[in-house]
């Protein structure tokens, strides 16, 4: 398949129906207020629906999900990896930066209102609230993944409807404002494009005994994040 025609797809059934979804969202936004449209968007919930969306939302730790990463990858896709890595890393690091320097008086939503927000158990977060961190390791995942699998069009428009769901569950569990997860998104999905756009073109060479390195010291950092994760949420 011509390559033209895979950009299409890219644009057609990943690009556009996030950014439908995502403008419905700031419409949402716009029409009812910062904080009045986290209120009605978080009241909506279900007892049974809670550990569910608790355990999804742990898909947008970008610890967790570099070693998913890791672990799907790492065999037969190792330069893939390394854009995802960068990506995760890279949409952190930005995430952190806005959150801790630009933006570092934003609260978090159980800070503002209290009882009035929905949370699940014991899973409370009050301060550094904007972006959304796990909005954003989502989106640059997601969007590397459609652009890597451009070809398949119903799997890369499932994504694009995955990507914002995701997202969705730090408002559900009460963690963040909708502009939050928007912004995240945002900011997710943008890195990835400039990702692309600055190391695809030069194709990087990767010598088999660097791979082999990769993966040794990948799997290794995957073991250690992944026992620090099971730490902090278990």
């Amino acid at each position: 398949m011509h390559t033209e025609f895979k950009q299409g797809f890219f644009l057609k059934f990943f690009l556009f129906p996030l950014f439908m979804v995502w403008l419905t969202g700031l419409l949402f936004l716009f029409a009812k207020g910062y904080n009045e449209s986290f209120l009605l968007l978080n009241s909506y919930h279900l007892p049974w629906l809670d550990f569910p969306m608790l355990l999804i939302t742990m898909l947008g730790d970008a610890g967790f999900m570099a070693v998913l990463m890791i672990f799907v990858f790492i065999r037969k896709q190792p330069y893939q990896l390394i854009m995802l890595l960068i990506a995760i890393i890279l949409s952190g690091i930005l995430s952190q930066v806005f959150k801790n320097f630009l933006f570092e008086n934003w609260q978090r939503p159980p800070y503002l209102f209290k009882e009035q927000v929905h949370t699940v158990g014991s899973y409370l977060l009050y301060h550094h609230s904007f972006p959304s961190g796990h909005s954003s390791t989502v989106a640059a995942v997601f969007t590397m993944l459609a652009y890597f699998r451009k070809e398949h069009k119903t799997e890369i428009f499932l994504y694009a409807i995955i990507c914002p769901f995701i997202a969705f569950t730090r408002v559900y569990l009460g963690v963040h404002f909708l502009g939050d997860t928007l912004a995240g998104i945002l900011l997710g999905c943008s890195t990835s494009v400039m990702i692309l756009f600055l190391i695809k073109p030069f194709k990087l060479n990767l010598k088999p005994r660097f791979v082999l390195s990769l993966r040794i010291v990948t799997l290794l950092a995957a073991a250690v994040i992944l026992t620090v994760f099971f730490m902090k949420y278990l």
